[in-house]
């Protein structure tokens, strides 16, 4: 069984599609909504995860990009910039999936996107602007 998550942004036209319920019933996958910004006006984005088999999990994001759905994977749009991080720690105390830490051994920032929900607190404090969340 894998696991994936992936940010989904819906246009306005298709909010009303239950593209995760199908995803559930027509894939058989198990769905977790991690965060939601949905505007039935102005479309929205979920970030969500998947888990199930691998071939089921593709079939499944290639039935919502032919709905209308942009799909990427999570790690695309929370970015960490090697060249502007510290490894100051500001983040690691504020992530509330332990997502980030600080390698014992190097003591350099360590982003782990399995397990990031994108809360965007880290890019919130952050004195360099080293974390991007585009969400």
């Amino acid at each position: 069984m894998e696991r994936k998550k992936y940010i989904l942004s819906f246009p306005s036209e298709i909010v009303e599609i239950p593209i995760t319920h199908t995803f559930m019933s027509r894939f058989g996958l198990w769905t977790n909504i991690l965060r939601a910004k949905i505007e039935p006006s102005s479309g929205g984005k979920l970030v969500i995860e998947l888990r199930g088999e691998g071939d089921m999990i593709e079939s499944a994001v290639r039935y919502a990009e032919a709905e209308g759905v942009t799909v990427r994977p999570l790690e695309h749009d929370v970015a960490v910039s090697r060249e502007l991080c510290v490894d100051c720690g500001a983040c690691v105390s504020i992530c509330p999936s332990q997502a980030l830490s600080l390698d014992p051994c190097t003591f350099r920032l360590v982003f782990e996107p399995d397990k990031c929900v994108v809360c965007g607190s880290c890019a919130e404090v952050c004195p360099v602007a080293a974390i991007r969340v585009d969400f």
